[in-house]
């Protein structure tokens, strides 16, 4: 069992990762990062519960899972109303990568 939700939390944090380059929008890649990182980072703190078994190390996890619930969230939700209302996202369109750079990239044509 703690393999696996090991295993479950790297496959979260791949998902992120891959979620990172395929999407451009600020928002899309802010939601697909916090549900992600959360889902992964738990499950990878729960892996290790099990490994380790209850101790007082396993109580600190506990809490470090509690503050990963209910901080993740709000800090999102902060950063994309931020966003929303200053509209400093726009800094980043030079980073954007359209789908036709994806094109020039496979082909190697102008």
């Amino acid at each position: 069992m703690a393999y696996f939700l090991i295993i479950n939390g790297t496959f979260f944090f791949l998902i992120t990762g891959i979620g990172m380059i395929r999407f451009t929008d600020f928002y899309i890649r802010l939601h697909i990062l916090s549900k992600a990182v959360t889902g992964g980072a738990i499950s990878i703190l729960l892996g290790i519960i099990f490994l380790t078994g209850f101790s007082f190390f396993s109580l600190k996890l506990l809490v470090i899972i509690l503050l990963l619930i209910i901080t993740n969230p709000a800090t999102s939700h902060a950063i994309a109303w931020a966003a929303y209302y200053s509209d400093e996202k726009d800094h980043f369109q030079h980073l954007k990568l359209s789908r036709d750079d994806l094109q020039y990239r496979k082909t190697g044509d102008e």
